[in-house]
């Protein structure tokens, strides 16, 4: 069986439940089921087609099962056994519409084909065919006694099960078993012989041989006949029988006879019995003709036989014969072949094949023309154009002949004819020559009809030859008498082929000789007297048919496919069998129109149809045509205004039938308002993104107003028309004035307006049209399309967002809205830098929408980088069935996303911004932009680079990042691995080390996706338990670690895999991998374990549910590297997450049992999930924190482009070398991508922290954020202020998820204020530049590249940002400005000032250095201490410092002198701050951290006394020991640290009582630096450690201030006017002490 295939165990594992449904009837049924019964069963069915077992019931499929079982075991496997029976209840177990045919043979090629053959013979289509092919185990007697998929060596039968409609007749019934047993037979007879079949052709190519050898002269005919017979046997020839024949008797005179050869008959001609010449047939009885052949004739004959195949195809067989000839040439038999020739023979040349290229070889030798001309080349074409039975059967000389006629014909218009009498006397071939432009279908049929007619025949075989000439050849082969065949004449029957083909021509060529020439006319007439329906010939006076095929030609000279033309024929005319219409004629080419297609298309227009009639125009040299003649009138029922709008109309619906234009009530405006349809797009794009855009309620409201109004629809394009066409001579104030005005005659026509959604949705409209300041529509060249993307004209827009009235607000800056018949598309922008991923969405509905949450996300997500967030989609308007095809459109439509995008932005050409051509702004200049890859268009980015090169774009390949020469980001894993980043921290902060200790897991995703894959191999300790994907679930209860890390590996690098490909022979006991579509599922004791479903708990019993409990599983980490929304809130409904089609899975925050979540993928759970999940105790961060290295890292990579780009253009850097220089380099720059992950995780558990202290902290930046307009409270679901206080009285400080968004709109909010000052550009930052890009790309790039760089202060900007936030919290510049009245470019500058002094970062990497030792509790507390510092020294540099002073000055300023402090701080330090140190020393040291290290870390605690201490000394020039001994003196004596820390623990959580505290505090330093001051001056000379400095000081004044402290020590506790009261005397004392000596008391 030839299509059949050992493929069977496959099919039966995918269709194994349908099966195991079938085997399950069978056990139940009262027969039972045998095991034979039940293994016949699974290989049986595993060949059904898949809608046989889907569409019929099981009872059913088991009761058909049991009748094919039955049927072979009463067949045999020696034998052709056919049941043809109809599916009756009574007889099969089963009833059905359907007729039974059953066959079982010995496995063998054909047997499909014949049947088929046979069953398309008798007009029955096979409904339903089963044919697997099974290894039969048979018993002695042949019983069937077991059954088994088909190997080497078995006993391979091949049982057949078919199904065609239901035959009722029981006689035809018992005719078609009988029919199609002997043709499988015949089936088996030849292939039982086939080979040998082939051992008689070897014996024949002997004789062939040994004839060559006795005739010399005829060698060079043998030798070809030789190499003809071998060619057959190579492929060219199906043998299906053979037979030998004898010449015998003729010895003496006697007369000689044919008798079939014994024991020769093979194959169809096994049966020598059946042959006329079974016993001997004398010569003379055969036909003149048969005699002449069989005795004279040449030695190898190929013809045709007269009986069809019965085998393989149902056509009439070849014949092969070759004469036996004796020594001496004589002929004594003939070997014959029976077959049909391959494919090989019709498609191979001539010149290729044996014995026919000698004819044609022997032709062109008659001929004497030289090799290589044109005749040669004609000769040969003409003959390889001949049917090759022609070839075979006719000599050299008759085929001469008939080239020589075909030729001959080429000169003249003539009909020729030429008749062959075929060789056997059989019948006759004619072959027609006549011009090429009279040939059509119904000729061929009228000539085929005239052949039998007159031959009194049927016609075997037809072939159609249309060479490069005007010449149209065809053969007939005819089965006529002889007697008929010598009746006929050549001339009768060029006469009636002449009358047939006799055209309209003369009907129509006076009318065109009018317009052109005679010989055109004619030309013209006669090609279209064939070419036209006689219909139309009918209909069409001569002017009209002049017109239409005046058009026609046209149309075909240019190439297009379709025309429209209007006409408002005379009064009184009938147009389609209509009086009163306007004619609407649309010719169409090489394509048939769909009605219910166009009709729409011709009511969108405006118009009514009153009727409509077709008129063909057939092939015969005019292109396939339809004319259809539409009567028409406009919607009030007159004619059409054809003068005025019939060219509009006509392009209108020439530009919806190619696509150009939608088709859709806005084309009414055509006619209605007589706009081009270039026009009406124009206002259709804004129509659809006033839709998306949420400021009109249906996609139908602005259509339906605009065509009810007319005028103003009207009006408002000429709004558009005169803000945009460049054309247009005027300057911006009088574009905009004349504006003015046309909004004042909208305004008036809106009265005219009866409804009011109308009026609301025409005033959306023109807002939308007002807030529009960019459009590529005149650029691409208006009303005629210069510019085609996606195969079609597209327009694009620009809007201010912010300024768009009555949509959602939103805090974007602007958007682009792309529009095209094949596309809409949005790309939203936060800042006019900004960086996002395009995404190809498939919610055509609202995907705006859905890009408008993504972008308010990315906005956050890009607070740790320089650009702020975008984001862009588009939907495709087609989407093609084939997937190759409906990634294309994806693709083409992309770019059109992408050209309308940069058509309306700004380029920079030698540092100039450059407007694009033909496009009015009305926006500052604008040439950043940036793209990135999101869902569904990850391979995309060459696309998006390609465009940008077109476009001479400034940014090159760093438009679009992750391109082939760009990071990929699956590859360096980034994303997964700045998530993992975030989970080590949060086990860490548990305790443990996961890169170290083994974990259990849960995933989202599978290891051929790029966050799930590169996540699930980021640690070897994972113990991966169970984790689904769109596919499978995959559950592994107790799984080794290194094993099943090898196996993710493994299958991670296949590629494309899912988890079908883990060997599940590795999976732990009770491992299962299952289909997430699963109807029924069973878990295994172990995977209920793992998954934590206890005994009596509801079990899983679908994929789905399967899902669920997989969300639910007790397990450390849920990692999530997939799409897809998969946890809620309680307090949320499905709607709420936006994602339909995980509804069925989805979890409420309460069901979660996982300890930590690490969300690589986007949007795994809602925002108030996340909440809910952290505060009910879980370890979470938000997707905007965990995977923001993706979006990192591209951004690190289109800005090292722009750095390095201008090294490429002035040839410093090759480009080859930019692009090794980028890989090289990407490990360097993943570092430093997973620096801000890591960064970034660390600050939110430091806030974590510090919300627990002080949360009004965090409600205060709330406040100031939202006042400032910057953040939705609500919208972001963080706390209100009675939640605040509730968790303030409970201790309770705020959620890590709300932590995230804070951090980022805190640093979102500080990078808009630095960059809008002076900051960046202060020398002292500049280190912020050097340290965003690896030092071998500044290297490269040059330095002074570095500082050109484009975006150098938006970089530097951000690399501050996240250093000062990540370290000191979100609040803390909120907080210093609140309680220094001083602007956020100050508190920066001033942090900066302190960072640099305390070195921090230095400082920081030795604390990383040293946590190891210590736990993250200890660690964190050295950073909220250090931060603690830097916050006093910020105070103080702000206090201190004059603003104007130079940032980098200060710094230099105090480094010497701090080194010097720090190095003896030890010995200079006194009092209660010695006592401090020393404890916080040994504190640090007990803990394991090194001295070093140690006296460093609690020295810079005292940075702003150290500061001060600098400050004194440069003020009274004393060195800065001594002016540390007297600065700590002082501090000791009047015990200042012990009532600065008094006053602030007398304020408590008070926020205002904390202020007046620090107010205390600074009136207590100020008084400290005056007294040490003071006491400086009045010392002589450097002191020292000896050096007595409160000597100076009056005992009187001295004792007064200490007695007041010992009253205060003596109270339980003291409030802050105590502290005020100690306070001021030592700014009394300060003011005594400044006396000197001999100054009078003037108190």
């Amino acid at each position: 069986m030839s299509d059949t295939t050992a493929a069977a165990p496959s099919r039966l594992r995918e269709i194994s439940p349908a099966i195991k449904q079938v085997c399950d009837c069978l056990k139940s049924s009262p027969d039972g089921a045998s095991e034979l019964l039940l293994d016949f069963a699974e290989l049986f069915l595993s060949r059904a087609p898949d809608e046989l077992l889907t569409q019929r019931s099981t009872g059913d499929l088991a009761s058909m099962t049991r009748g094919a079982l039955r049927f072979l075991e009463r067949s045999r496997p020696f034998r052709v056994d056919v049941a043809v029976v109809n599916a009756d209840e009574d007889d099969e177990g089963w009833d059905a519409p359907v007729t039974l045919i059953r066959t079982n043979v010995s496995e063998r090629p054909f047997i499909i084909d014949s049947i088929r053959e046979y069953l398309s013979l008798q007009d029955l289509a096979v409904e339903r065919m089963v044919y697997p092919i099974i290894d039969v185990e048979r018993d002695a007697e042949g019983h069937v006694i077991g059954v088994h998929p088909p190997a080497d060596g078995g006993n391979e039968e091949s049982v057949v099960h078919c199904e065609v409609e239901r035959v009722g007749d029981a006689e035809r019934l018992a005719g078609m078993e009988s029919d199609l047993r002997s043709r499988l037979q015949d089936v088996v007879r030849a292939t039982d012989d086939f080979h040998p079949m082939l051992g008689a052709l070897d014996h024949v190519l002997e004789a062939v041989r040994a004839n060559a050898n006795d005739l010399p002269d005829k060698k060079h005919e043998f030798e070809e006949i030789e190499e003809f017979l071998s060619w057959l046997k190579d492929g060219g020839f199906v043998f299906l029988g053979y037979r030998g024949y004898d010449l015998v008797g003729g010895e003496d005179g006697g007369e000689q006879a044919i008798v079939v050869q014994p024991g020769s008959g093979l194959g169809l001609l096994r049966n020598e019995g059946d042959s006329r010449f079974a016993e001997p047939v004398p010569i003379s009885e055969l036909a003149p003709g048969m005699r002449e052949l069989a005795l004279k004739g040449p030695v190898l004959i190929v013809n045709k036989t007269n009986a069809e195949s019965t085998v393989h195809r149902r056509v009439r067989m070849d014949y092969v014969g070759v004469k036996k000839l004796d020594a001496k040439g004589l002929v004594i038999g003939e070997h014959r072949f029976i077959g049909l020739f391959t494919s090989k023979t019709y498609s191979e040349p001539a010149a290729n094949i044996p014995l026919v290229r000698d004819k044609l070889r022997r032709l062109l030798d008659s001929e004497g023309v030289p090799e290589g001309s044109h005749d040669y080349k004609e000769i040969i074409t003409i003959f390889d154009s001949l049917p090759k039975e022609e070839l075979f059967l006719s000599s050299a000389e008759e085929l001469r002949d008939d080239v020589r006629a075909v030729l001959t014909a080429y000169s003249g218009r003539d009909v020729k004819v030429v008749l062959r009498q075929d060789p056997l006397h059989r019948g006759v071939s004619v072959m027609v020559i006549l011009p090429r432009d009279r040939f059509s279908g119904s000729v061929r049929k009228q000539i085929e009809g005239a052949l039998v007619e007159r031959y009194d025949c049927s016609i075997l075989n037809y072939h159609l030859a249309l060479g490069a000439g005007d010449r149209a050849r065809l053969h007939f082969y005819l089965s006529a008498s002889e007697e008929r065949i010598a009746e006929i004449r050549t001339e009768d029957l060029e006469h009636v082929v002449a009358s047939i083909i006799r055209t309209w021509a003369d009907r129509v060529r006076e009318g065109l000789e009018k317009v052109v020439s005679t010989d055109e006319a004619r030309e013209l007439a006669q090609r279209y007297d064939a070419a036209m329906s006689r219909e139309y010939q009918a209909a069409a006076v001569p002017e009209i048919a002049v017109a239409d095929i005046f058009e026609l030609e046209r149309m075909a000279r240019e190439n297009v496919s379709v025309s429209v033309g209007l006409t408002n024929r005379v009064e009184g005319a009938v147009v389609a069998g209509v009086i009163g219409a306007t004619e609407l004629k649309l010719f169409l080419r090489e394509e048939r129109l769909v009605l219910s297609d166009f009709m729409p298309i011709l009511e969108d227009a405006g118009l009514r149809i009153i009727a409509m009639k077709p008129y063909e125009v057939r092939s015969n040299g005019v292109p396939d045509a339809t004319i259809y003649v539409f009567a028409v009138q406009d919607r009030a029922g007159e004619l059409l205004d054809v003068d005025g709008l019939g060219d509009l109309l006509s392009d209108t619906l020439l530009a919806v039938r190619v696509g150009d234009v939608v088709t859709d009530p806005l084309n009414a405006l055509v006619v209605s308002a007589g706009l081009h349809w270039r026009e009406v797009d124009a206002l259709r794009g804004l129509v659809g993104y006033a839709f998306q855009a949420g400021t009109v309620p249906s996609r139908t409201a602005l259509p339906h107003a605009l065509v009810e109004y007319p005028g103003i629809a009207r009006e408002l394009f000429s709004m558009f028309r005169t803000k945009f066409d460049p054309e247009m001579d005027a300057t911006a104030q009088e574009r905009l004035a004349a504006i003015d005005d046309i909004r004042d005659a909208f305004h008036g026509s809106l009265r005219g307006v009866s409804l009011l959604a109308d009026d609301r949705a025409l005033r959306r409209l023109e807002e939308t049209i007002s807030q529009t300041v960019r459009t590529n529509y005149y650029r691409l060249g208006g009303t005629t399309p210069s510019q085609r993307s996606g195969g079609v004209p597209y327009v694009s827009y620009k809007f201010l967002v912010g300024n768009v009235e009555n949509s959602p607000p939103t805090e974007l800056l602007f958007e682009v809205w792309v529009h095209s018949a094949r596309m809409e598309g949005v790309h939203l922008r936060g800042a006019t830098v900004a960086r996002g991923g395009i995404r190809w969405s498939d919610r055509p509905d609202d995907f705006r929408t859905e890009i408008l949450g993504l972008v308010n996300t990315q906005m956050v997500k890009n607070a740790v980088i320089v650009p702020g967030g975008s984001k862009g989609g588009f939907v495709t308007r087609i989407t093609p069935s084939d997937p190759e095809e409906r990634w294309e459109e994806g693709r083409q439509q992309y770019q059109t996303l992408i050209r309308g995008l940069l058509d309306v932005t700004d380029n920079l050409v030698d540092g100039r911004n450059v407007e694009p051509d033909a496009v009015v702004a009305y926006d500052p200049p604008d040439p950043y932009l940036v793209v990135a890859a999101d869902k569904g268009t990850a391979t995309f980015s060459d696309l998006a680079n390609s465009v940008s090169a077109d476009y001479g774009f400034w940014l090159d390949d760093a438009f679009a990042s992750g391109g082939s020469n760009g990071y990929d980001h699956k590859a360096v894993g980034i994303t997964a691995r700045g998530g993992w980043e975030c989970v080590k921290r949060h086990f860490r902060e548990k305790g443990k080390d996961i890169q170290k200790e083994p974990f259990t897991v849960a995933g989202v995703g599978d290891m051929s996706g790029d966050v799930f894959g590169n996540g699930m191999l980021l640690s070897e300790q994972i113990r991966l338990i169970a984790a689904f994907d769109h596919r499978h679930v995959f559950i592994d209860p107790t799984p080794d670690p290194a094993t099943s890390y090898a196996e993710r590996k493994r299958i991670f690098e296949l590629g494309r895999s899912s988890w079908e490909d883990y060997d599940q022979g590795l999976l732990s006991e009770g491992g299962m991998i299952v289909p997430r579509s699963a109807k029924e599922v069973e878990l295994t004791p172990e995977a209920l374990k793992a998954l934590g479903i206890k005994e009596g708990e509801e079990q899983p019993t679908d994929g789905e549910a399967l899902v669920r409990a997989v969300l639910r599983a007790p397990v450390e980490l849920l990692w999530n590297g997939g799409i897809g929304t998969y946890v809620k809130s309680a307090m949320q409904t499905h709607t709420d997450a936006g994602d339909p089609a995980n509804d069925a899975v989805r979890l409420d925050t309460g069901e979660l049992r996982c300890d930590v979540i690490g969300e690589g993928g986007n949007l795994g759970l809602t925002q108030r999930a996340r909440i809910e999940y952290a505060n009910l105790g879980g370890r979470i961060n938000t997707d905007a924190l965990d995977n923001s290295g993706g979006v990192d890292m591209s951004d690190h990579e289109v800005n090292l482009k722009i750095l390095l780009t201008p090294a490429v253009t002035s040839g410093m850097l090759e480009q080859e070398k930019r692009n090794e220089l980028l890989e090289t380099l990407t490990e360097s720059v993943a570092e430093l991508v997973l620096d801000n992950n890591r960064s970034q995780s660390l600050a939110v558990s430091l806030d974590e922290r510090r919300s627990k202290e002080s949360i009004d902290e965090f409600r205060d930046l709330m406040l100031s954020l939202e006042k400032a307009g910057e953040l939705d409270r609500a919208a972001e679901n963080l706390p209100s202020t009675d939640v605040l206080i509730e968790r303030r009285e409970r201790g309770q400080g705020m959620a890590r998820p709300e932590l995230c968004v804070l951090l980022a709109y805190s640093k979102l909010s500080l990078k808009t204020r630095l960059l809008s000052s002076g900051l960046p550009d202060d020398p002292v930052t500049e280190s912020y530049l050097l340290g965003y890009f690896p030092p071998r790309a500044i290297t490269a790039a040059g330095q002074e590249n570095l500082a050109d760089h484009r975006l150098r202060r938006e970089i530097i900007t951000a690399e501050i940002t996240n250093d000062l936030v990540d370290l000191m919290g979100s609040a803390f510049v909120s907080r210093m400005k609140r309680d220094t009245g001083r602007s956020s470019e100050d508190v920066v500058r001033s942090w900066l000032v302190a960072s640099r002094l305390a070195d921090h970062r230095a400082l920081m990497r030795q604390m990383a250095q040293q946590a190891d030792a210590v736990s993250s509790r200890v660690s964190y507390r050295w950073l909220l201490g250090l931060a603690r510092v830097l916050e006093r020294t910020t105070r103080w540099v702000l206090q201190n410092v004059d603003p104007d002073d130079s940032s980098a000055a200060i710094v230099e300023q105090n480094l010497t002198g701090l080194a010097s402090l720090r190095e003896a701080f030890g010995d200079v330090v006194r009092g209660e701050e010695r006592t401090l140190f020393e404890a916080r020393v040994r504190e640090i040291q007990e803990l394991g951290a090194d001295e070093a290290f140690s006296r460093r870390l609690i020295t810079l605690r005292f940075l702003d006394q150290l500061l001060e201490v600098l400050g004194i000394g440069r003020e009274v020039e004393t060195d800065p020991i001594s002016t540390a001994h007297a600065f700590y003196q002082t501090s000791e004596a009047f015990e200042v640290p012990w009532l600065r820390r008094r006053s602030f623990a007398s304020a408590g959580d008070d926020q205002w009582e904390v202020r007046a505290a620090q107010v205390l505090s600074d009136d207590l330093s100020r008084a400290h630096r005056r007294i040490t001051t003071d006491l400086l001056v009045r010392h002589e000379g450097d002191g020292d450690q000896g050096s007595d400095y409160m000597a100076l000081v009056k005992t009187v004044d001295l004792e007064r201030f200490r007695d007041i402290l010992e009253e205060l020590k003596a109270e339980e506790s003291i409030g802050l006017a105590a502290a005020s009261v100690a306070a001021r005397e030592l700014g009394v004392l300060a003011d005594r002490v400044a006396r000197r000596p001999g100054q009078e008391d003037r108190r």
